[in-house]
């Protein structure tokens, strides 16, 4: 059986938004879902790997800031062409889209000259803004990212990505088939905090979840400690134990009662800061509460002595990390110290193929998933690929699969 996350609703916070304060008590949905729907079977699209496309255009940074990360979804592409396609694959041409300023509408200009069938790319936002305007032809074009406008809808553009709200949906469904229901919420003091922990609020509400309390740190670390008291509400038994040994002047063994009335915790970090979060938590008593985080908390690289401190988190990641696929290629890449913590967009472009090749059957079964290296994928009405994503959770510094 094929079970997985359902991000089925999702809102996009743009780079350029102002992020207000989350409301605890904010009417985010009235309608609530029934939580059997998600762990109904997941029926798969009959994928093909024959394919007649003879030329694709690439849209990639390969040179400047976001080089490496347009490097690695290039390999990708060809990792799964010359897996799949082998001599029969399309001829590739890459337009890179760098920090040197380009003209992309002679770009796309050439790519219609020069009768290109798809177009995989841009990256960046602006220029996946840009290019949704200039397709007044209808081709084919995959974005690797999400556009921030909702309004314009042009049929031939398809969008994908690694978003992370993909993943704060996912670990909401997660944490409610678990059992849980009242959820505290810690997350950065940025708008990426507040972008991931907005999605995971919007999510875990419309599934009859409630939301407990909402507490923000710096980046820096300091005071960390201080608000994850303040969040755990433990101060008043700390309080009380105390006044009891002054009047029986004597110590005693007492363990402080966590008195904010929550079933776990959803925490949002780097891995560098879930390693001073989580411990942190358990020092203060919360060391059985369940706790949730994203992928972000894990490079994808196994080390059982530096990932201790993350023992117990459960999050939702890309399969490809943790299945037998391709086995010697990963090991290859977690041993480049270059590319290494870029699996998951080497895994972007690997998909983008099977996206391509495959979106027929997308389009015409909307209900039904692709099973790819980023996830279980699946075409809303705005033609956007949608991640299902699968479970993981630290055991002795292990990253593992489990159950859904």
């Amino acid at each position: 059986m094929l079970c997985a996350c359902n991000s089925n609703y999702i809102k996009i916070i743009s780079d350029t938004e102002t992020v207000e304060d989350i409301s605890i008590d904010s009417n985010i949905s009235k309608t609530q879902i029934n939580i059997d729907e998600l762990l109904i079977k997941k029926e798969l699209v009959e994928t093909t790997n024959i394919s007649n496309i003879k030329k694709i255009a690439i849209l990639l940074p390969m040179t400047g800031k976001y080089s490496k990360i347009g490097k690695a979804i290039f390999e990708g592409i060809e990792i799964e062409l010359n897996s799949k396609l082998k001599k029969d694959g399309p001829k590739l041409v890459i337009y890179d889209t760098g920090d040197k300023k380009i003209n992309l509408k002679e770009i796309y200009s050439e790519i219609l000259s020069k009768d290109f069938e798809y177009v995989i790319g841009p990256l960046k936002k602006d220029l996946i803004n840009k290019i949704i305007n200039l397709n007044s032809k209808n081709l084919t074009i995959l974005t690797l990212n999400y556009s921030n406008n909702f309004k314009k809808i042009n049929k031939g553009i398809y969008q994908f990505g690694l978003l992370p709200e993909d993943e704060a949906i996912c670990i909401a469904e997660k944490a409610i088939i678990d059992g849980n229901h009242k959820a505290s919420i810690f997350h950065p003091n940025n708008k990426w905090g507040f972008r991931i922990a907005e999605s995971f609020i919007l999510r875990f509400k419309e599934l009859g979840g409630q939301i407990v309390d909402i507490s923000k740190y710096e980046k820096d670390g300091k005071e960390i400690n201080t608000s994850i008291k303040g969040l755990l509400k433990i101060e008043e038994s700390i309080k009380r134990k105390n006044r009891i040994q002054n009047i029986l002047k004597t110590k005693v063994y007492y363990k402080p009662h966590i008195s904010n009335n929550l079933d776990m915790i959803f925490s949002i970090g780097t891995s560098k800061d879930m390693k001073i979060i989580k411990p942190q938590f358990n020092f203060n008593y919360a060391e059985d509460v369940p706790f949730y985080s994203t992928s972000h908390i894990y490079t994808g690289i196994t080390n059982k002595k530096t990932n201790q401190d993350l023992n117990d988190i459960k999050f939702c990641d890309i399969p490809w990390l943790y299945n037998n696929k391709n086995s010697k290629t990963k090991q290859n890449l977690k041993e480049n110290a270059e590319k290494r913590d870029l699996l998951r967009f080497v895994a972007i472009g690997m998909d983008s193929i099977k996206i391509l090749i495959n979106l027929n059957q997308l389009k015409n079964n909307k209900n039904k998933f692709l099973s790819g290296d980023t996830g279980y994928l699946q075409l809303d009405e705005f033609n956007k690929i949608r991640r299902n994503l699968v479970i993981i959770k630290f055991k002795n510094g292990i990253a593992k699969n489990i159950p859904f």
